[in-house]
């Protein structure tokens, strides 16, 4: 998705935020106004919040990082692996286990299990068991599976973290601010935007919306690799590359000050560096067709868009 306007946005729902009485006043700059009882997001907002995630994401990844996507609602599944098949990054879309990045060499050595696992049913273990065992193992692989696939290929803490819903995914905000993880989120006026370094104020319910929304990420993502491979530098996720591969028994390096010409993961103030470039350059063009954004045809808020939860 290259193109970003406001009326696909409204299109998809995006605009959509939940009943007056269940938001956050934090989120009060985001709103537009509420319609029957359902407050509207302001959504030159979520354009400034794309623009600038979208520009960070690039230089993420263009400095050989990658960027874990967490979203684990259960309407939202798929969408995460479709980004995957994608962009290639690690993504957590059923449940986020505890200590994927404070103690990740744990989760490394579950991940080195599920491989096992895998070869173990390739050499035809399974014929050697019972008709019980054999259903117990595969019961087993099916969980390991579903719990670690997505983050099987991250063999190094992220550069940063894309978030749906952070009020959902609270475990994995904690986790990636213990370990200096800068963290997008795409939240809705229940959220609370200072968790987040970065946020996307949007529906973060109706499938349409994230889809567009992590869809623009991705060209973001995809914009960094180019870059990146331009550069010459090595993919954290490549055979033979400087990052310890997972289930190896080696605990993950806390971040580092980058040595002069390589590789680092950025900070906090790069974040805010790249929000301050996305300010002057390209919110200045969104900007300038602020009259476009103000005149956007009414649209009729459908509430079953929105659970009742």
């Amino acid at each position: 998705m290259s193109d970003l306007s406001v009326q696909a946005l409204i299109d998809a729902g995006a605009h959509i935020g939940c009943r007056v009485g269940r938001w956050n006043p934090k989120m009060a700059p985001y709103i537009l106004e509420s319609r029957n009882r359902i407050h509207i997001i302001d959504l030159k907002q979520t354009i400034r919040g794309l623009l600038r995630a979208k520009h960070f994401l690039k230089q993420v990844v263009a400095e050989g990082n990658d960027v874990l996507l967490v979203g684990t609602k259960l309407q939202l599944s798929g969408e995460l692996s479709k980004i995957n098949v994608t962009t290639g990054m690690p993504y957590v879309e059923d449940r986020w286990i505890g200590g994927t990045l404070t103690n990740y060499e744990v989760i490394g050595s579950r991940i080195a299990y599920l491989e096992e696992l895998e070869s173990q049913e390739a050499e035809g273990h399974l014929d050697s068991l019972t008709k019980k065992e054999a259903a117990r193992f595969m019961r087993e692989k099916r969980k390991v599976f579903r719990n670690l696939n997505g983050i099987r290929s991250m063999n190094r803490i992220p550069g940063a973290m894309i978030v749906i819903d952070p009020k959902t995914e609270m475990k994995a905000v904690a986790e990636a601010k213990k370990m200096g993880v800068p963290v997008i989120g795409i939240i809705d006026t229940d959220g609370d935007p200072d968790v987040c370094d970065l946020i996307i104020p949007a529906n973060d319910d109706a499938i349409r919306s994230v889809a567009m929304i992590m869809s623009y990420l991705a060209d973001g993502i995809l914009a960094g690799k180019e870059i990146r491979a331009e550069k010459g530098v090595a993919d954290p996720q490549a055979a033979g590359s400087d990052a310890q591969p997972v289930g190896k028994g080696a605990p993950v390096p806390r971040p580092r000050a980058a040595k002069a010409g390589g590789r680092r993961r950025p900070s906090r103030q790069d974040l805010a560096a790249a929000n301050q470039q996305v300010e002057i350059k390209s919110i200045a063009k969104e900007d300038a067709a602020a009259p476009a954004v103000d005149a956007a045809p009414a649209v009729e808020v459908a509430t079953p868009e929105k659970s009742e939860d």
